[in-house]
């Protein structure tokens, strides 16, 4: 079974659509967060059946769950995890045309799932990745309830796409995208992943490559094209840990280091690679980071 494989090198795997009832312990939710609009959440329940502790995981854009399974795992001993598949990925329920993909929807559909889930009075944590890091950082721009503390993976104040794929994504109607497929993987791997160092990498985004849906990968993409975020961070007031990687080629190391100058209660780290931010390894360093504030030791 699949699920005794579950190793450091699943979340590296070729595997894109499995039959997720396997994972005994996997429970599947959808949220309507507008009418003709359901995101599918991935819940797990401690192993420590007594935790209060509640962790909301907010991938990167057009993440695919398995690329998260063994961190999700990994936090799940000491945590209630809520993996959001936000509304541009291939999961979730379109039931009208007209769908909003500004940044600051992703954040309000973030906490209406906060909502439904009633984590506001239980308290949560926050673990943003690229795409997710902003929008977990965008959360804290509106007046709603902070979070006891905030992982974030790679945030960034801009997100980069050459002249040629701004272009393209533009321009390109969203059908050309599967002919063009091929040679986007290989851009990927040539000139966007560092092969020697970081090959785990180029595997988890050629899945997100070959899952996502053109039309809403399009439509997403335009509307980050001169994204500048305004989120003041020195106004964070809980503990924020964050991971990048000097040698990841597809997100701005040196924006990640500038942000950490701003949070006054912060730690940075520079993992030996983006694959390893996505590893059972990392995910037990942010789980001390939880239960560390949760002792009141940050």
């Amino acid at each position: 079974m699949l699920e005794e494989k579950l190793d450091d090198n699943l979340h590296l795997s070729n595997i894109k659509e499995i039959d997720y009832s396997i994972f005994t312990w996997l429970e599947i939710d959808y949220v309507k967060v507008e009418e003709g609009l359901l995101l599918r959440i991935f819940k797990i329940p401690s192993e420590n059946k007594e935790s209060k502790i509640n962790v909301i995981v907010v991938p990167g854009l057009c993440s695919h769950f398995l690329g998260w399974i063994n961190s999700d795992h990994e936090l799940s001993k000491i945590a209630n995890i809520y993996h959001i598949e936000s509304r541009e990925k291939n999961t979730a329920k379109h039931s009208k045309k007209k769908i909003d993909y500004k940044l600051e929807t992703f954040a309000e559909d973030l906490n209406k799932v906060i909502t439904y889930y009633n984590l506001n009075e239980q308290g949560f944590y926050l673990l943003g990745d690229s795409l997710g890091a902003e929008i977990a950082a965008l959360y804290m721009k509106t007046s709603y309830k902070a979070p006891k503390g905030m992982i974030l993976i790679s945030p960034a104040e801009t997100f980069s796409f050459s002249g040629w794929m701004k272009i393209l994504f533009r321009f390109a109607p969203a059908w050309l995208y599967y002919p063009i497929l091929p040679l986007l993987k290989l851009i990927l791997k040539h000139y966007r992943t560092d092969m020697v160092n970081d090959p785990g990498t180029y595997y988890l985004n050629k899945r997100n490559l070959e899952t996502g849906i053109p039309k809403r990968m399009k439509a997403c993409a335009i509307e980050l094209f001169n994204y500048k975020s305004e989120v003041d961070y020195s106004s964070f007031e809980f503990p924020v840990y964050i991971f990048a990687a000097s040698n990841d080629k597809m997100h701005s190391y040196e924006q990640s280091e500038e942000i950490t100058k701003r949070i006054p209660n912060v730690i940075f780290e520079n993992v030996l690679n983006f694959q390893e931010t996505h590893s059972r390894e990392t995910a037990s360093k942010m789980s001390k980071f939880i239960l560390e504030i949760e002792k009141g030791k940050k």
